[in-house]
């Protein structure tokens, strides 16, 4: 006999139209037939009741098996070798069913039927297959709860520090809020001690050619009654002061002489301010309470 597998046809009785052999209906539900053993065997089922009938008996059993565990399919590699494997399988045109053909029948899927003797066939390949298969998924699901569970572990670690530390500043916080809120609790604003008085400062602008002046001062004290402040130039050649101006602060300490009279052409080496008499004096009386520098 050829080693490429082709249709196996049995004759269910004399008389009978020829039928698919059950072997080949459990691989085609199985999707382990090649290509151009497939096709011929769909156009039979297409036209044979008995043959129909065989075939969603044996899916029906697939899918309970697959509805029985988280199935993992096996790789292209896998399928390709199993594939090569049916194909090189001999099957006689009358023998009895195998193992495999027991999908759909009275037979359980996981063991022959007690009369037929154990032997190593195709049938026992694909069902341990079968078994890899199964085992492969539980052995899956069993890696993604796992990884949950390390996941969920971490996750609770995580949380349990950030509860630990957030009880601890609690604990700090809660003296302190305490502290704060005590209506016993004497409260003070500290400041900086207040400023030492400001100095008296004057500012002298000077064109000996024309006699302009322009004297602004601030800070000033005030002065008792009867008393004015005067403003002095200090000639530079060395002769006596010049009552330049009679002056009074504001409530402030602020005054201010704008362009008094003067002689033109002197040339002035500073300024001065003393304190005066009403009506002020052509000399003045010291100390000086400011001067140019």
């Amino acid at each position: 006999m050829s080693s490429q597998h082709t249709l196996q046809l049995g004759l269910a009785s004399p008389g009978d139209a020829p039928h698919a052999n059950d072997e080949d209906l459990v691989l085609y539900a199985l999707q382990f037939l090649p290509d151009d053993q497939a096709a011929g065997l769909a156009d039979h089922v297409e036209h044979c009741d008995r043959c129909r009938n065989e075939l969603a008996l044996a899916q029906g059993d697939l899918a309970v098996c697959a509805f029985a565990s988280d199935l993992q399919l096996p790789s292209g590699l896998a399928r390709q070798r199993l594939r090569t494997q049916v194909t090189r399988e001999n099957h006689p045109v009358l023998h009895s069913p195998p193992a495999l053909a027991a999908f759909g029948r009275n037979g359980s899927i996981l063991a022959p039927p007690e009369d037929t003797l154990p032997k190593r066939s195709l049938a026992f390949t694909l069902l341990g297959w079968l078994g890899w298969i199964v085992a492969a998924g539980l052995a899956a699901v069993a890696a993604t709860l796992y990884q949950g569970e390390i996941t969920q572990r971490a996750r609770l670690s995580v949380q349990t520090s950030d509860l630990t530390r957030l009880t601890a500043d609690a604990a700090h916080n809660i003296p302190i809020l305490d502290a704060l809120n005590d209506p016993n609790a004497m409260r003070m604003v500290l400041t900086t001690k207040p400023p030492a008085k400001p100095q008296p400062l004057g500012r002298v602008t000077y064109n000996p050619s024309n006699g302009s002046l322009i004297f602004l001062v601030d800070d000033l004290d005030p002065l008792e009654t009867g008393k004015v402040y005067e403003l002095w130039l200090l000639p530079t050649d060395g002769r006596s002061p010049i009552a330049a101006a009679l002056f009074h602060p504001d409530n402030q300490g602020n005054a201010s002489v704008i362009l008094p009279t003067l002689p033109t052409g002197v040339a002035a080496k500073g300024f001065a301010v003393s304190i005066e008499d009403d009506g002020g004096t052509q000399t003045p009386t010291p100390p000086f309470v400011l001067a140019s520098s």
